[in-house]
């Protein structure tokens, strides 16, 4: 394993760490109103870590072109697990929404997977098709853009507009670094804000989250309830916080304490010094993902490289964004620290893919 690999290894095991000690300190009391046990949330996710661990181990055994191969078999898979939702014996509705399949033992989200297979296609595609992209073609983006547009169709109708936007940002990320003319990426912009004001206005739950971003005291009991708890846990905090598990926030006032806005609770708790390493260390993430991707000789490898570093450092990006009232209400988690198993498992597999493609540019250049 070269420098970059283990330090990204590191990286995402301290973060990985910080999940599981906040995920307790956020919701042990909550954990025991409803479940009558504190350690309810702390103990599946060290199953998830586990899981997610072996995971890794695989995803950094395998030969990165194995992905390249089989891309259009992964995002079929992604398209049929989408589909599954809305089958009544598989489908998990909660919060309104039918985002989960569930099975025996346990549910888990495909949008989370579609994020990664997504990687998987485009770095595949776009690397074989360079040349045509150099040129200014448009028609080559049509395969791509299908696929996507079906991807979406089936987020949208769950409902899920956060996972909708990610991918969107995510896609059009990686069109920019094959090549495609800036110009295309700006009128797609356009279009994509055009049908985005349309989902909100037909909407009135989104909505509330716009107005609520843009003024929460405007309803303080209702739609910014939620934003404005979230500040008083950040000023709560101040520099230094109000010590480990000695957060009132977490006592019932702010929702979703221990999974999308885990960051207010790590800022009331451990304050601006623990809220500023949290953002170093996905500042570190970031730039060890792009030194993997510039050092990798495959255009696949690169391109993946790029997407995998993405996945996780956008999404940590927007879930801090959020929390800090700079954007709408996403409902995306924070990478390796919120409480859940399918966003853990899938990120995990990135790094472990992001390890292996390390590895194949050390085997390369030896040979």
């Amino acid at each position: 394993m070269t420098k970059e690999s283990q330090v990204l290894v590191l990286i995402t095991y301290v973060l990985v760490a910080i999940g599981i000690v906040m995920i307790y300190s956020a919701s042990a009391v909550y954990s025991d109103q409803i479940y009558k046990h504190s350690s309810y949330f702390l103990i599946r996710q060290i199953i998830f870590v586990a899981i997610g661990s072996f995971v890794f181990f695989l995803s950094s055994s395998l030969d990165p072109d194995f992905l390249r191969k089989q891309s259009l078999v992964i995002i079929g898979i992604s398209i049929v697990m989408l589909v599954a939702i809305f089958m009544p014996f598989l489908g998990h509705t909660a919060g309104g929404a039918r985002r989960w399949i569930q099975l025996p033992f346990f549910t888990f989200q495909p949008a989370e997977f579609t994020k990664l297979s997504m990687c998987v296609y485009l770095a595949d595609y776009l690397s074989r098709k360079s040349k045509a992209i150099s040129t200014g073609s448009l028609v080559v983006f049509i395969p791509p853009i299908a696929i996507l547009f079906v991807l979406l169709g089936l987020m949208i109708v769950q409902p899920d507009l956060g996972s909708c936007i990610f991918l969107l940002l995510l896609c059009g990320t990686l069109f920019f670094l094959s090549g495609i003319r800036f110009r295309y990426i700006m009128i797609a912009g356009v279009l994509v804000a055009i049908v985005l004001v349309f989902l909100i206005l037909e909407a009135p739950y989104r909505m509330r989250r716009i107005t609520a971003y843009l003024d929460p005291w405007k309803d303080p009991q209702g739609s910014g309830f939620q934003i404005i708890q979230s500040f008083i846990a950040f000023g709560l905090g101040g520099i230094r916080g109000a010590g480990l598990g000695e957060s009132t926030q977490k006592l019932f006032y702010l929702p979703q304490a221990h999974t999308d806005f885990i960051f207010s609770i790590i800022g009331e708790e451990l304050g601006l010094i623990g809220t500023v390493v949290i953002v170093i260390l996905y500042f570190a993430f970031f730039v060890v993902g792009i030194r993997i991707a510039q050092r990798s000789r495959s255009p696949f490898h690169r391109l993946l490289a790029y997407a995998l570093t993405l996945l996780i450092t956008l999404q940590a990006i927007i879930n801090l964004l959020v929390v800090l009232g700079l954007i709408p209400t996403k409902g995306l988690p924070l990478p390796f620290i919120s409480y859940g198993g399918t966003a853990l498992i899938f990120h995990m597999m990135a790094v472990g893919v992001l390890v292996a493609i390390d590895r194949s540019s050390i085997l390369f250049s030896g040979r």
